[in-house]
């Protein structure tokens, strides 16, 4: 399973570490807090580059990607991490 410890601000899936960027933390920890909630685009980008931030999903984008990419290679089921077209994401527990 996956576990996200905020304190330590460490991801494991099984018993590997994924290393993740900072934003990529960030966007999974929110997901995290919200699981099986969709989190829109407007709401992740808002809370990971703040008001003043990109305006577009483009940057969300990649680093879903990315996020999406790493969890699946330490063992995560890819469809976990869904994408809701036209609204955002759900990490679903």
């Amino acid at each position: 399973g996956l576990r996200v410890d905020f304190v330590a601000r460490s991801v494991r899936v099984g018993d590997e570490d994924v290393r993740l960027t900072p934003i990529e933390y960030g966007l999974l920890r929110i997901l995290a807090l919200n699981a099986g909630k969709v989190v829109t685009a407007a709401h992740l980008l808002r809370e990971i580059w703040g008001p003043c931030g990109p305006d577009h999903d483009n940057y969300l984008r990649v680093h879903m990607t990315h996020l999406r990419r790493k969890l699946s290679d330490a063992g995560l089921d890819r469809r976990r991490l869904r994408t809701e077209p036209g609204v955002g994401y759900r990490l679903l527990p």
